[in-house]
């Protein structure tokens, strides 16, 4: 697939970035901004509020000291010691006709002469406002009238007025310059979220490219986990999927080499004696059949062994249930005894309730019965018994079969658990296809379990099947 820049995931995030940084950008900048002018805009009518306070205050304390004060040196004092602020305008009013002012130009917008000026030079009560404007050099104008009554009844009025253009412009010129500078600080941000981004998704990318390169010849690739979260819990997911694909490739792999290994003698036995069927005697020929028969019985035995084996590595291949030990160990012994002439013991039986598949179980153990009797004599005796160990974490179940028969050599004893692998005593005992100890120990480990044996050559063998009491229930179906 060619490369496609627009489609790929890293891209999709930095993309989905920018449009929610301009989107943030977009919608802050303006109501940040709003909010600023509006704090200026009210800052200034407190100002406005404070200068006409403190002209009342001073005005109460000269009166209140009983000094004989009047309103038009009130004025004055006042305007000589208040220096007003930047585009602030102290405007004074005596019975209705301008005084003074401070500073002492006013521009023609707050001219006294100008219709809105007189109307406030008028008012017995206090007014604020905004006056607007039509040229934008001065848009708004505050002011604040307060009737000065504390000499005498309306004698004067104090008007503040301030025009706020400066300061709004000064307001959006820092706007401009945060804004400016969010947005060259959101290049190297990109950057960032590219990088971060790609180490977000590198874990993602190697799981695409192992995943290209897993073929039926490979499948033992696996991902690094790093950290936690959503990725690491695919990381998890894809190596437990590739455990099971790994297995299944394996037993299936398995299956056809030892079914295609194990096949071929019976099949040539088979095709060898049909072909030459005509050549026996008649009275030959029931012999012969008979042989073929066998072989195919075989055969059978044969693969229904190495499906065993194939399935014993399926999460479903146990079905648990609980049974009571004591009950269980009687009936593989009664089972057992039927098989051949030996000196059976029952050497003892475990108490308590355990959970296992008992048929796979009991499958195994007679196994070991049956591989047992093959390297055994009337002569010899083979017991079983069952035991509940506790002196472990979890508690054991311990099944064996005892025999005092040939034994195994030390050296077979790495390797009797193996697929097809028989014991070099085995030349006098009847033959099989070494599949029994191998189906045990599938068994086993199906259980999370183990198979310990322990012999001495020429003294016999212990076989003891090693099982948790209580199974997980991960193992079964």
């Amino acid at each position: 697939m060619p490369y496609q820049p627009f489609q790929q995931t890293q891209t999709q995030i930095l993309a989905y970035y920018v449009a929610l940084m301009a989107t943030f950008l977009g919608l802050s900048i303006p109501i940040f901004t709003q909010l600023v002018v509006l704090q200026v805009d009210r800052r200034i009518r407190a100002d406005m509020q404070e200068e006409i306070e403190a002209f009342e205050e001073a005005l109460e304390v000269e009166v209140n000291t009983g000094g004989k004060v009047s309103l038009r040196e009130a004025f004055d004092d006042f305007l000589y010691h208040k220096i007003p602020g930047d585009k602030t305008f102290l405007i004074t009013v005596i019975e209705g006709e301008f005084y003074r002012s401070s500073p002492l130009s006013l521009p023609e917008t707050i001219s006294p002469d100008s219709d809105w000026m007189e109307r406030l030079s008028q008012t017995q009560e206090a007014i604020t406002g905004n006056h607007k404007i039509s040229d934008p050099e001065v848009g708004d104008i505050f002011y604040r009238a307060e009737p000065i009554d504390v000499i005498e009844k309306n004698a004067g009025v104090l008007i503040v007025a301030n025009i706020p253009k400066g300061e709004r412009q000064e307001v959006l010129v820092a706007v401009y310059t945060v804004t400016l500078v969010l947005l060259l600080m959101l290049i190297p941000a990109l950057f960032v979220a590219w990088i971060a981004s790609g180490r977000v998704l590198s874990p993602i990318r190697v799981l695409a490219q192992t995943a290209k390169s897993i073929s039926e010849a490979n499948l033992t690739e696996r991902i690094a986990q790093q950290g936690g979260g959503e990725i690491a819990d695919l990381t998890i997911a894809f190596n437990q999927m590739m455990d099971r694909l790994e297995i299944a490739f394996n037993s299936q792999r398995q299956l056809i080499n030892d079914v295609s290994h194990e096949l071929r003698t019976p099949i040539a036995i088979i095709q060898g004696h049909l072909e030459s069927l005509h050549y026996y005697e008649p009275e030959e020929q029931p012999e012969v059949i008979q042989l073929v028969l066998d072989e195919l019985c075989r055969m059978t035995r044969l693969v229904e062994d190495l499906l065993l084996l194939a399935k014993a590595e399926h999460q479903d291949f146990l079905i648990l249930e609980e049974v009571e030990v004591t009950d269980l160990t009687e009936v593989i012994y009664l089972k057992a005894r039927a098989l051949e002439n030996r000196n059976w013991i029952l050497d003892s039986r475990g108490i308590g309730m355990i959970n296992v598949d008992v048929q796979k179980v009991t499958q195994a153990v007679m196994n070991l019965v049956q591989n047992a009797v093959q390297h055994t004599t009337e002569k010899d005796t083979i017991a079983i018994g069952s035991s509940i160990d506790h002196s472990h974490k979890q508690s054991k179940l311990m099944l064996w079969v005892r025999d005092t028969g040939v034994g195994i050599c030390i050296q077979d004893q790495e390797r009797i658990f193996q697929r097809f692998v028989q014991g070099s005593n085995t030349q006098n005992c009847e033959k099989g296809m070494g599949l029994g100890l191998s189906i045990v120990a599938a068994i086993a480990e199906s259980h999370r379990g183990s198979v310990e044996l322990k012999s001495q050559f020429g003294r016999g063998s212990t076989f003891t099947l090693v099982l948790p009491v209580d199974v997980p229930k991960s193992c079964g179906g």
